[in-house]
């Protein structure tokens, strides 16, 4: 059912998303006293190791931290599903999943760019010289784009990778379309 080894690599890699949506990155649409303790023990130990400021909320109020929220709120309304889609699809060896992978990528890049930048942009913390203003260690820094770059390193090449596939398929499509119609004339 697997005819690439992207395709299982896809499979690995959408597991994995999907593990980390449904478990980590969406734990606030969780219905009130459902989510086991040890998802929130989790969660809790990424936010003490990497002081992660899109997590803990340290870029301010509810005004500053809005643009997180709706990536977050964009995460559930339409990469959950997709990500569904996309494992289902793999497993059952449907070509037509490459549409899903691609408008998942391109999704989930755009969305991790700015939390990317964002932390590239904060101050390190023993270069700042304003007190009260936020900053990161050096160590924070690398732990964070540890965990956020192969997010987006790995939609990017995805997202590249079914738009070839979806090419190959038009252009099958376009051959089989013009050997119909001289075949017709």
């Amino acid at each position: 059912m697997l005819p690439r080894v992207m395709d299982k690599v896809y499979l690995g890699y959408f597991t994995l998303a999907l593990f980390i949506a449904i478990c980590i990155d969406l734990q606030d649409y969780w219905p009130e006293g459902t989510l086991p303790g040890f998802l929130k023990q989790i969660k809790q130990q990424y936010i003490a190791d990497s002081n992660d400021p899109l997590l803990t909320g340290a870029l301010g109020g509810a005004s500053q931290t809005a643009w997180f929220d709706s990536l977050i709120f964009q995460e559930f309304l339409f990469q959950l599903p997709a990500l569904s889609l996309i494992i289902g699809g793999i497993l059952q060896g449907w070509r037509s999943t490459y549409i899903w992978i691609l408008a998942y990528c391109v999704s989930s890049a755009a969305t991790t760019i700015p939390c990317v930048y964002t932390i590239l942009v904060i101050p390190n913390a023993e270069t700042a010289t304003t007190i009260g203003t936020l900053a990161l260690s050096s160590a924070q820094k690398r732990f964070l784009l540890y965990n956020y770059l192969p997010f987006l390193a790995f939609p990017l090449i995805a997202a590249v990778d079914s738009g070839l596939q979806l090419a190959e398929d038009v252009k099958l499509a376009v051959t089989a379309r013009k050997a119909l119609e001289k075949k017709a004339q």
